[in-house]
């Protein structure tokens, strides 16, 4: 899929839109290519008002269409207290970070669950999940510091012409030292159907995780296989 064919719109359930939900760092990649390699039909200024658009953060209960468009993914998971603090865009997702630091290595999925219809991706994600964790370094323990839940609020199972297979889910990061956790909602949608979007939708859950950690306290590696089990703690 080529930069400029990027579908981005509001997911919900059932038969109606998904979204392709991009990282902020595969938004980086996306600015590059389109102010790298313009073909000669796209206006420079074009793109760059595009980019700025990209990057408007906006309160969630104020812009988000899932407010009015899918009011029965809300208020299961997160509560009314945090969707009114959560900032972005249907583009990244909307978040809330409280300041939440990665100190080490070892985390624990404290909570993963399914609300959506059917329930059906519960087992998948938690795959993924632990794949995309072990990926960066990290390592599964049951009393480690850093806590992570995730809740599936909704599912799109099929492509049509203006949807993708997908998932949105909420989750929050937590440092139960300091007292600090982060808070996102965000979608991931993705061509190659729905198990593809699962693994997109958990390694940008686990990008979250790593960009707020130092060098010093988080030394990241990446480890080849992806059927390695991860590596676990008692």
């Amino acid at each position: 899929m080529r930069p400029n064919e990027i579908s981005l719109s509001v997911f919900a359930n059932g038969n109606r839109r998904a979204i392709l939900a991009l990282s902020r760092f595969t938004g980086l990649l996306l600015a590059s290519s389109l102010l790298a390699s313009q073909p000669p039909s796209i206006d420079p200024r074009q793109a760059l008002a595009e980019l700025r658009r990209l990057g408007t953060r906006k309160p969630f209960s104020a812009d988000s269409p899932d407010v009015y468009l899918e009011p029965k993914s809300l208020n299961r998971f997160f509560t009314e207290r945090i969707y009114r603090k959560l900032q972005g865009n249907a583009y990244f997702g909307y978040d809330y970070d409280e300041g939440f630091l990665l100190d080490g290595n070892q985390v624990q999925i404290e909570v993963l669950k399914d609300l959506s219809a059917g329930a059906c991706c519960q087992n998948a994600y938690r795959v993924a999940l632990e794949q995309a964790l072990q990926a960066q370094g990290l390592v599964l323990r049951p009393r480690a510091p850093h806590q992570i839940g995730v809740s599936i609020v909704g599912v799109e199972r099929h492509e049509t012409p203006s949807t993708l297979p997908g998932v949105m889910v909420e989750a929050y990061l937590r440092n139960n030292g300091q007292k600090k956790s982060f808070f996102i909602r965000y979608g991931a949608g993705h061509p190659r159907g729905l198990p593809a979007a699962i693994r997109l939708s958990a390694e940008m859950l686990v990008m979250q995780i790593v960009s707020r950690a130092g060098t010093s306290h988080y030394p990241g590696r990446a480890l080849t296989g992806p059927n390695v089990p991860v590596k676990r703690e008692k």
